[in-house]
């Protein structure tokens, strides 16, 4: 189970959503890239991340 489905299974989960945000908009969110595609971007991202704090870091030194 995702954390999303964790949070989709909670009763009156539409309680906890801000204003404005609909689990029809999460939905769509979650369906726009599979579970695998989603931890690729989230590695990539990470790796940009920390390239920066490394140069950043060289710079400083």
């Amino acid at each position: 189970m995702t954390p999303y489905e964790k949070f989709r299974s909670l009763p009156e989960v539409e309680a906890h959503l801000n204003p404005g945000t609909t689990l029809k908009k999460l939905d769509a969110i979650a369906a726009e890239c599979s579970d695998n595609d989603a931890a690729q971007r989230l590695n990539e991202a990470r790796a940009k991340l920390f390239q920066s704090i490394n140069k950043s870091q060289q710079r400083a030194a």
